[in-house]
């Protein structure tokens, strides 16, 4: 019974995190500054979020190109859930307090792998897109495909999460 109060509750949350991101995806200002304080906190949660670390980094590339005017092929459902998910994460009010050691971060990680699997489709031809992109520019960072191949090595993770400033 209590798992199923913690899952109602942990989509509550959610959902309140979703109806914000509708509210600001008008203003790519705010949609940056969530997509910047995720990556801040995000750096320093490497451990802690590993089980989802690569598709984060993925999802903030693509928030970043799509402010930037860079990227525009991905769905406002795609870009709100995705948005909703960092602003859960940002959200000092958790299910479980980020503060507890190792299990503080449990709903976050689930309710970015859930994200993740929404919008796994989009995150894809993003991906897609960004390595043709990547091909096209010669002057790119490596750091910029660290999030598509992080799990074939151990590379030092990068201050941005995207190969240009936006």
């Amino acid at each position: 019974m209590s798992e199923r109060i913690n899952e109602e509750k942990l989509k509550a949350h959610y959902e309140k995190a979703k109806q914000q991101a509708e509210d600001i995806i008008e203003d790519p200002d705010r949609v940056k500054k969530i997509a910047e304080r995720a990556w801040e906190k995000a750096k320093d949660l490497k451990g802690p979020l590993a089980e989802v670390w690569d598709q984060l980094k993925l999802m903030i590339q693509m928030i970043r190109a799509w402010v930037s005017g860079e990227y525009r092929e991905v769905p406002t459902t795609s870009l709100i859930a995705i948005i909703a998910g960092l602003i859960y994460l940002l959200s000092p009010i958790d299910l479980i307090p980020d503060m507890i050691p190792v299990l503080g971060y449990l709903d976050d990680i689930f309710v970015l792998g859930v994200v993740f699997t929404q919008v796994a489709k989009d995150l894809r031809a993003f991906e897609a897109w960004q390595q043709a992109h990547s091909e096209k520019t010669p002057d790119t960072d490596d750091s910029s495909s660290e999030a598509t191949t992080a799990h074939e090595s151990e590379a030092p993770v990068a201050d941005e999460p995207n190969e240009k400033d936006v």
